[in-house]
């Protein structure tokens, strides 16, 4: 037991942030798609499903911002500058999300709920190197810190 511990010392303060991502991400992915899914049962009779996305990204990315920030990468400027850098990240995957769908259900026999779980694989690797390298970034050393 005391190896394990040893180890778990020595490599979490390097992959602290991969593995929180795993997790956080994890449960971020699921919520957002648990909210898609139950959106699109509710709706997609009456809102396109384009539509169902959009309420869809203003719910869970919200959440999504509040947990990789006090969760997995730790706070290095003011909220709203990072929420905004976290909006750069996820906007470009939702307007590829917003033409993927319509696009998919019209020309593929795949259903809402397989398209968006296949979209997520890709959302996960974009959005961690995005969030990790632009929206959560450290300054470098020997610049000013902004704080919140």
């Amino acid at each position: 037991m005391g190896t394990i511990r040893c180890t778990i010392r020595k490599y979490w303060p390097r992959h602290r942030d991969k593995v929180m991502y795993l997790v956080v991400g994890a449960w971020n992915t699921l919520f957002t798609y648990g909210c898609f899914s139950l959106l699109y049962y509710l709706l997609h009779e009456h809102l396109p499903s384009w539509g169902i996305l959009a309420i869809s990204y203003a719910i869970s990315s919200v959440m999504g911002f509040l947990t990789m920030r006090y969760l997995v990468f730790a706070p290095v400027t003011h909220p709203l500058v990072e929420y905004l850098r976290y909006q750069a990240v996820y906007l470009p995957l939702l307007a590829a999300n917003l033409v993927v769908l319509p696009l998919a259900l019209k020309y593929s026999d795949l259903n809402a709920y397989v398209i968006q779980a296949i979209f997520a694989i890709l959302a996960v690797v974009v959005s961690y190197l995005g969030n990790k390298y632009f929206t959560f970034r450290k300054p470098r050393s020997g610049g000013r810190r902004e704080t919140a």
